[in-house]
């Protein structure tokens, strides 16, 4: 029997899609990012969805989710880790990667020498992440020595936003504007810069590829005002048992919780396994018939307890109680544990129940 119910909205996510879509510039095809599983949510059940919807493009983090990927559409995929092994797995399974580096665009230029053929590239410039990408140097490398693309068609050039969700950031701008000074130097290649907060900032990030991941599962791409995207998920977590204490007792590891009055407590089978972090401790409220259960003592890691005094009629076990619905977001959830909402979706884990609305 699971510990819960995690209820994946799937009309809800089409419906995110599509808003997403009617979103951007006409110009602008909105690719589906569906790499860790679709966050977390089942890109078996997901990708159906975005195809039946026309979703063009997909992006994924490794090869192997690219492979696995590939069973599901015809459509391009791209791995945004770039080469993480020889060029001609990728060209077996009809992959791209995202050349982030003069290393991994050599690799490629010599697997088309190779075949004898022109290849299709795709080049991440980094213009302020410093994580992948080429950076300063190697782009003006590359401008100077053109002959490192020989072979190559440069079908897609992007970048990636450091900050978008901080609408008073300026290195979103920052960004931009280099990425579109070396955009100058690829007229006939297709441009993404766009991820979910980006999309809602200026049309000038839509561009020909949006990239949006958080907001297509419900997540909110603007912090600063209320989420315009419906909530994809729900969660509810069964009782084990219910126990009354007395004032003076200790709650949970480390005895970190000493009771100032007595209380009636209830432990829930979800934990830090679950992605329900640990640092929720003594901030994360679960939910009783719309009534606050607030934890008491430590998260472990497959039980929580909460302070249920005073609630009528009473939990028992067997029953749910809600982590994540009407009460209370994954934007919430994450807020409560000092995180972000893209940390709860994809530590949620397999343990529950899964049901798939709209399937």
């Amino acid at each position: 029997m699971p510990p819960g119910r995690l209820t994946i909205d799937l009309v809800a996510l089409a419906h995110n899609y599509q808003l997403l879509k009617d979103k951007v510039e006409a110009s602008c095809a909105v690719a589906g990012v569906v790499k860790a599983d679709a966050y977390g949510l089942g890109a078996r059940q997901i990708v159906p969805i975005l195809e039946k919807l026309g979703c063009p493009y997909y992006f994924v983090a490794t090869a192997q989710e690219a492979i696995d990927l590939r069973r599901m559409t015809a459509k391009p995929i791209a791995v945004l880790n770039g080469l993480m092994g020889p060029a001609e797995e990728y060209l077996k399974h009809d992959i791209s990667p995202v050349l982030n580096s003069l290393r991994e665009i050599e690799i490629w230029h010599n697997a088309a020498t190779k075949l004898g053929r022109r290849l299709e590239a795709i080049i991440h410039f980094d213009t302020g992440m410093n994580r992948l990408g080429l950076d300063q140097f190697e782009v003006r490398q590359l401008m100077k020595e053109p002959y490192r693309l020989n072979n190559l068609d440069v079908a897609l050039i992007m970048t990636h936003m450091a900050c978008a969700d901080d609408r008073l950031s300026p290195m979103t701008t920052r960004q931009y504007e280099e990425f579109r000074l070396i955009a100058a130097e690829f007229p006939n290649a297709k441009k993404s810069v766009g991820n979910s907060s980006a999309l809602f900032r200026s049309s000038n990030y839509h561009q020909d590829y949006a990239r949006p991941g958080m907001a297509l599962y419900g997540l909110n791409p603007t912090p600063e005002r209320p989420n315009p995207m419906k909530p994809v998920i729900s969660l509810d977590a069964r009782v084990l048992q219910v126990r009354r204490v007395k004032n003076g007792d200790t709650i949970g590891y480390g005895a970190a919780t000493i009771m100032t009055y007595d209380a009636t407590l209830a432990t829930v089978a979800i934990g830090y396994a679950d992605g329900i972090l640990r640092s929720g401790t003594n901030n994360l409220n679960l939910y009783w018939q719309d009534k606050e259960c607030p934890v008491r003592g430590r998260i472990s890691m497959d039980t929580i307890v909460v302070d249920i005094t005073g609630h009528k009629p009473v939990p028992m076990p067997g029953d749910f109680l809600e982590v994540i619905g009407p009460n209370q977001s994954v934007d919430d959830l994450a807020a409560a544990c000092g995180t972000i909402g893209y940390e709860i979706l994809t530590n949620i884990g397999m343990r529950y129940q899964r049901i798939y609305k709209g399937a």
